[in-house]
């Protein structure tokens, strides 16, 4: 596995991993721990063999009576073990360097995706990873085994080691937990992942695991766990054998010669009869699973790691979500799964070989029962065993609900999720396990062919780059609950999938029926010449009636996934793109109208998931040269009808869906034409997966990209990655042009439209069913019924961006006016909660940013929920769509200052301004100057409603973590902030961070006075459009000359800090006051795109502070000194004495490891 690993995208081991060589030392690293954990079920076999081999053989006690050393023999076994249980992992090592070589002969992947190998690397993974991690599953394996003598104690050992991973995992969900849930990771795998969460590229492709930091400490604790548990297994092993203690029965000397006749038997055979039986199987099986130890464990495991993970709540930056029975039903199945799934691998071989076992199987065969009863009754309480454990699993969620004063509690959803989910899951794995049990002519290679099924057939179809639902064991679509639209658009497919594999199931047990291992026949093959013989017709027509229902299923399955809705594997769409390109890149450059008026007709059809769109759109020819033609590149599966004037299609190409129209005569410049477009979209059956969530039953969200066709080349069909590109002889592609300072064509097309438009009118008529609200962009104009459905007008007020979305749902709507805009949030009924406090924060925001920024050129202000398929808010020209799953959800009854959803609305709210009154020309920088303004914007709204200003500190560290973290996942290069290519981690994160750092530098009128005059220089301009050196040019006149040094800095360079506070003493003075001395290490660090780290000299001004509490939230006495040296040292007198001395007490700056910024003060000796 770890060779497909190394040479095949196709096959990941622990994610991907980006800009980083396929053979790096963290690479290694990923693979090695997570291959540690599958490692664990071979430990078990290596552990428990070496405790009990002489035990179950039944040599222990002549053995012992031999002059055998005590530690001889226990550490002897113990470390044999260990040494045999760590070889398979070192396949991890020859894997990685077998594919390293054959790919350099095979060039099955570009070889500079690989780099040199490094002996520590090997070395370290050895001694920190794989020794340790053998060595505490095998102290705690070992010690089980000794002291129970069980092989299933020894295996839910193993378990134990899991489930503390897994509960330690938990931890994970919030960044002030990361140190604890890094030291109590037994497999170090998220200790690893934190220690190099803030790795660059260049970092993880060169640095070797160490033994030093948090990952030290983690291993060190672990290895002593499991020396203790070790150590006490050997003090508790002996060679001498304890006696049972029998106890003294009494006997009744009373003879009881009672005479009885026998009773006459007249025994029948008819259904009856079968039902009778086939209850008593399934009690006496049912039974034999609740009363197993085993069973008792694993179920124990489940509610301990259920327990676990819901005691962190859903959190959201820090807040708390309602405990909705959707979260339940996703925190039930994420975290019990895994173990209902072992239950019944494991409990499939004990009913099936239990009588065997306990050798009366030949006793319970010669009884007159037919096979398949006894069977079915197997299954079936093999069956309702998870069905048990999944009802008690919905009691917990229930009473956490309870618990959280959560009253809407859907029982509904609870048992709807578990019959379209888990139960046919269930049924399905339950059936293909039990099968192989009965075919398989041992319990343990039983286990084996069941366990090698679930892990390796998915990376046989991965490999094969096979996709298809109906060849991935219990596949499906996926569904997901949304209160706004049930269960979604992919329910009819599950269902149908759901049945295709139930019925493989039931296929399979009846086969497994007739080769029942009935006697003492064991082999097969005997087993199938038996059945030929004595298998009756009616079962055999039963079996056939199955199979041909099955087939039937099949072939409608296969009909709606595969001809009605065809899917492209990964790599056929990866091929798609990259032909395209050749084919039609010639075209890229080709001068085609702009869109400068539209007129759209809407009906939509939620509850058949159609629509239906004409549109008007008003093309003119604002370049200087004659377009004799026009390129559309169309919507894959609607039906588009155009009709242009003076122009007929003279190129239709259906596989790559691209159209060209020759125009007669040419468009000439500064011409205008209307093109009238008339396209439909009809859902036809299901696909393999949940197919399109944008239009849906309740809930329809779509923007005017999704329902028109794309004119001129679509650059977005064309493959991004650069290794991608490179396997398919494409030449490396640029995200974003470069930006320059120079006027060019590029100047003239915004990052948004790329050249198809600029600002336009908008105008709407769209109609729904009566149930619902249709929302189009601008002021609703009229609302009328006809014809049982309701139609709207709509009409924007302003110019606006050709980038705007379409809604329909059944709505709840809230309303508030203020200074003569109409602020609107339509909501669905389930999620009223929040509606006042959004009311409130739209409020808050135009209240700032037209005082800061300037006029809001919209009627309305409208939030508008959408079904949680995807978890974002966007805007949209005076429109905000916006995620059930975030701020409808969210808990803020204990929320009195600002929070998360106050943060996304106003961050929303900013686009309304920059974004959709200034817009970035197509190349470098472009983001910056709408999502890094926007989320600065955001954090002014924020601050200004914050009593405590460290309460700020809060939000920026989450900005921080995204873009530290964002940065160690680059796939090709960090750039500069004022350069950024879309780069989320840096127009979101860094780019948040850095203006509100510089606002707290410069001040905030300031930087706001800079952000107005840029506004008003292209507001609702049309091209050329500005750069992000336009925004700079109003900037720097802002900046005074002692700190020109952040423009430099912060925006045009890659800046980090590295501030140390060494040493925080005190001494109480004559006066009474305290004087306090400061050891202060400072540096700054310049990177290059690819993480390459230069310390440069400091002479930067930065805050020091103190805090007069350990929760760090009332600062005292801040002051901004400047640091021109890597070692200062300060002394000041303060009136009290603080508990602890921070630099940069705010964060601020971009500095990768914060917590050594903050001491506590102590008294100097």
């Amino acid at each position: 596995m770890e060779f497909f690993a190394t040479v095949s995208d196709n096959v990941q081991v622990g994610g991907a991993i980006g800009n980083v060589y396929r053979n790096s030392p963290y690479t290694i690293t990923i693979h090695v721990t997570v291959f540690c954990i599958f490692s664990l079920l071979m430990a078990v076999a290596f552990f428990n063999n070496a405790a009990l081999r002489d035990h179950n053989n039944e040599f222990n006690e002549i053995l012992f009576t031999t002059p055998l050393s005590k530690p001889g023999y226990f550490f002897g076994r113990f470390f044999g073990a260990l040494l045999v249980s760590t070889l398979p992992l070192l396949g991890v090592f020859i894997g990685m360097l077998l594919g390293t070589y054959m790919n350099s002969i095979f060039g099955w992947m570009d070889t500079e995706r690989f780099g040199d190998f490094y002996l520590e690397t090997f070395i370290n993974n050895y001694l920190l990873f794989i020794l340790p991690n053998m060595f505490l599953a095998g102290s705690v394996i070992f010690a089980m085994a000794n002291k129970w003598k069980s092989t299933v104690i020894s295996f839910v050992g193993g378990l134990v080691i899991i489930v503390a991973y897994i509960v330690s995992g938990s931890l994970m969900s919030d960044v002030d937990n990361e140190t604890m849930a890094a030291l109590s990771d037994v497999f170090g795998i998220n200790t690893y992942a934190i220690e190099t969460k803030y790795f660059t590229p260049i970092e993880k492709n060169t640095i070797s695991p160490g033994f030093n930091g948090v990952l030290f400490w983690n291993r060190f604790i672990w290895m002593s766990v499991g020396i203790v548990v070790l150590m006490l297994s050997y003090f508790s092993f002996s060679f001498k054998t304890k006696n049972k203690k029998v106890k003294n029965q009494k006997v009744s000397k009373t003879t009881n010669e009672t005479v009885f006749d026998r009773p006459k038997v007249n025994p029948t055979y008819n259904v009856s009869a079968n039902w009778v039986q086939f209850k008593s199987f399934f009690y006496t099986n049912f039974l034999s699973i609740v009363k197993s130890v085993t069973f008792k464990i694993l179920f124990l495991f489940c509610i301990i790691i259920l327990v676990a993970d819901l005691s962190g709540g859903f959190e959201y930056f820090g807040l708390q979500s309602y405990p909705l029975t959707y979260k339940l039903m996703d925190s039930i199945k994420d975290n019990t799964n895994i173990f209902t799934i072992i239950i019944l691998i494991f409990f499939s071989g004990e009913l099936i070989w239990r009588d065997r076992d306990s050798k009366i199987n030949e006793v319970v065969d010669a009884t007159a029962h037919t096979s398949f009863i006894s069977l079915a009754a197997k299954a079936l309480s093999l069956v309702g065993i998870t069905v048990i454990l999944n009802l008690f699993f919905i009691l917990i969620g229930i009473v956490y609900q309870l618990l959280h004063g959560f009253s809407r509690i859907e029982l509904d959803v609870y048992f709807l999720d578990l019959v379209y989910e888990n139960l046919p899951l269930y049924i399905v794995f339950g059936g293909i396990m039990i099968t192989i049990q009965v075919l398989s002519s041992n319990k343990y290679i039983g286990y084996f062919i069941s366990v090698l099924v679930l892990l390796v057939w998915d990376i046989i179809l991965s490999i094969f780059d096979i996709s298809s639902n109906m060849l991935s064991i219990g596949g499906g679509a996926s569904i997901m609950y949304s209160d706004m639209n049930a269960f979604g658009p992919g329910l009819t497919s599950k269902l149908w999938f759901n049945l295709y594999w139930v019925l493989i199931s039931v296929l399979g047990l009846l086969i497994a029926g007739a080769l029942w291992n009935r006697g003492t026949k064991n082999s097969l093959w005997s087993r199938i010449k038996t059945a030929r013989k004595e298998v009756p017709k009616s079962y055999r027509g039963f079996i056939a009636l199955t199979f041909i229902v099955w087939l039937g299923v099949a072939g409608f399955v296969y009909y709606n996934t595969q001809v009605l809705n065809p899917y492209r594997s990964s790599d056929t769409t990866e091929q798609l793109m990259a032909d395209f390109e050749k084919k039609y890149n010639k075209y890229k450059k080709a001068v085609h109208p702009k869109v400068t008026d539209a007129k759209y007709y809407i009906d939509i059809f939620p509850n058949k998931r159609d629509i239906h769109v004409k549109a008007a759109i008003e093309l003119t020819n604002e370049s200087s040269q004659v377009i004799d033609s026009l390129h559309f590149f169309n919507n894959d599966g609607w039906d588009t009808k155009l009709n242009i004037p003076n122009a007929k299609p003279v190129y239709k190409d259906t596989t790559y869906l691209y159209t060209i129209y020759k125009l007669t005569p040419p468009l000439q410049p500064g011409d205008t034409i209307v093109m009238n477009i008339d396209n439909k979209f009809i859902t036809k059956g299901f696909e393999n997966g949940r197919g399109a969530t944008n239009i849906i039953k309740n809930g329809t969200f779509f923007n005017n990209g999704d329902i028109l066709p794309t004119m001129g080349y679509n650059e977005s069909y064309e493959l991004s990655d650069n290794n991608t590109r490179k396997k398919y002889d494409l030449e490396p592609k640029e995200r974003t042009p470069e930006l320059t300072s120079e006027l060019s064509e590029l100047h003239n097309r915004n990052y948004l439209n790329n050249g198809q438009s600029d600002f336009i009118n908008v105008e709407t008529y769209i109609s729904t069913i009566k149930e619902q609200t249709a929302i189009a962009p601008g002021s609703l104009i009229k609302k009328w019924e006809e014809n049982g459905r309701n139609h709207y007008h709509y009409k924007t007020d302003t110019p606006s961006l050709n980038f705007y979305s379409f809604m329909s749902a059944d709505y709840e709507i809230k309303t508030r006016k203020w200074n003569g805009i109409d602020i609107e949030v339509y909501y669905d009924e389930n999620h009223p909660e929040n509606v006042d406090m959004m009311l409130d924060a739209v409020e808050r925001s135009l209240a700032y940013y037209i005082e800061n920024f300037g006029p809001y050129f919209h009627k309305q202000c409208r939030i508008i929920e959408f079904p949680r398929y995807d978890s974002f808010a966007q805007a949209f020209p005076g429109t905000m769509p916006y995620s059930e799953a975030i701020g409808f959800v969210v808990n803020l009854e204990d929320e009195t200052e600002n929070n998360v959803v106050d943060a996304v609305i106003a961050h929303e709210m900013g686009h309304q301004w920059w974004a959709h009154q200034v817009i970035g020309a197509n190349m470098q920088g472009g983001t910056m100057m709408s999502e890094a303004f926007s989320e600065y914007s955001s954090l002014m709204t924020l601050k200004g409603m914050t009593e405590n200003p460290m309460k700020m500190r809060e939000f920026l560290k989450y900005n921080h973590d995204r873009y530290l973290r964002g940065r160690s996942g680059e796939r090709e290069k960090e750039l500069p902030l004022y350069k950024v290519e879309n780069q989320g981690y840096i127009h979101y994160g860094k780019g948040s961070v850095i203006l509100y750092a510089l606002q707290d530098y410069i001040g905030e009128d300031k930087v706001n006075l800079a952000m107005k005059s840029f506004l008003e220089e292209y507001r609702y301009k049309k091209p050329p459009y500005p750069t992000s050196l336009d925004f700079l040019r109003h900037l720097e006149p802002q900046v005074p000359d002692s700190l020109n040094y952040v423009i430099t800095d912060w925006f045009k360079e890659i800046t980090l800090y590295d501030n140390r506070l060494k040493e925080a003493n005190y001494k109480v003075l004559d006066n009474g006051k305290y004087e306090v001395t400061l050891e202060i290490e400072s540096s700054k660090i310049k990177s290059d795109s690819l993480g390459n780290e230069t310390q440069t000299a400091i002479n930067d001004w930065i805050d020091v502070g103190f805090f007069m509490d350990d929760a760090e939230e009332r600062l005292y006495s801040q002051k901004r000194m400047m640091f021109n040296k890597a070692n200062t040292s300060i002394t000041v007198q303060l009136d009290s004495l603080p508990v602890k001395a921070a630099i940069d007490p705010r964060h601020i700056l971009i500095d990768r490891v914060y917590n050594d910024n903050i001491k506590s003060i102590s008294l100097e000796e």
